[in-house]
């Protein structure tokens, strides 16, 4: 089989003859290029197609962590909401204090009849130069923790506040806040006030109360109304309490057998507060009482007789 192909230009006509060898040959290359131009049409295709699911893969994927960063935003808001509620619980619970405490002031003021120097009831008058306080910026802990000291003051303050209305408010109030009387229901007077003999050497020696001999477990009782300041055992005073009746006036009692009064407690005049005993430095049961102004040991003898 042979083709013949014929070609005319300015030189001429001419003609060009192609065998059954090369009519293979030019098949084969075009069936190659067709081939090649398939695949690559192909593979372009797929290529194009995968890069497509990759995107989408990636969009699922960002569109996942938005949904969970606004899970997260969404939890922290709770916490936060929840927190800055426990706070304003506690806040209202404080004003609840400071509004108490500014009634039971009042009451004292215009039942002692003096002047309000204090201001219940009224903003206190604060101030001061400003400060740079970025570098010192609270957090939550900071605050709570302020917070419970701010509740631990208050309730102090409060429980103070109404110790002092008690006695205040007490009709007799005067009359009991005078200290007069012995310290026993029955005994007697066993060592006075001022210098005497040792009971253990015998020597010359200061004694800074007086001693009033009584039955073991007999009533000691207190000599005007206070406030229980200390309950211990001392030496030489054995179990020891004082009680603090204002104005700088303190009564003590010494070697008690027990105490039946505790640190903070309001008494009464003639409260028996514990009962006679032997401990410490002591020969026999006896009660040891002292008056005290302002720390000073006073000669307890004109009280005895009031």
């Amino acid at each position: 089989m042979r083709i013949t192909i014929i070609k005319s230009d300015q030189k001429g006509i001419k003609a060009l003859e192609f065998g059954r060898s090369k009519l293979v040959v030019f098949s084969l290359l075009g069936a190659v290029a067709l081939t090649a131009v398939v695949a690559l049409t192909h593979f372009a295709t797929r290529w194009s197609l995968q890069q497509d699911l990759v995107s989408e893969a990636a969009i699922k994927k960002w569109q996942q962590e938005l949904i969970s960063q606004k899970e997260q935003l969404e939890e922290a808001k709770r916490i936060s909401e929840s927190q800055i509620q426990a706070l304003s619980t506690r806040l209202a619970t404080m004003q609840a204090y400071l509004l108490r405490l500014d009634a039971a002031g009042a009451r004292l003021v215009a039942s002692a009849g003096i002047e309000d120097e204090f201001g219940f009831g009224e903003d206190p008058a604060i101030g001061g130069p400003s400060e740079d306080v970025s570098a010192t910026t609270s957090s939550y802990n900071d605050v709570v923790v302020f917070l419970d000291q701010l509740e631990s003051d208050i309730n102090a303050k409060e429980q103070e506040l109404s110790a002092l209305e008690s006695l205040i408010l007490d009709k007799e109030i005067n009359t009991e806040q005078q200290i007069s009387g012995r310290p026993i229901t029955s005994g007697w007077l066993s060592s006075p006030y001022g210098y005497r003999a040792d009971p253990f050497t015998g020597k010359r020696a200061w004694h800074s109360g007086v001693d009033f001999s009584s039955l073991e477990g007999s009533d000691v009782i207190v000599t005007a109304a206070g406030v229980v300041t200390t309950v211990d055992r001392k030496p030489g005073y054995g179990v020891f309490v004082e009680v603090s009746h204002g104005g700088g006036y303190t009564t003590r009692y010494g070697h008690n057998k027990s105490v039946l009064v505790k640190k903070g407690d309001i008494v009464k005049k003639g409260q028996v507060i514990a009962t006679v005993g032997s401990t410490g430095r002591s020969t026999g049961p006896h009660v040891h009482y002292e008056i005290t102004k302002n720390g000073k040991k006073l000669n307890p003898y004109k009280y005895l007789k009031n």
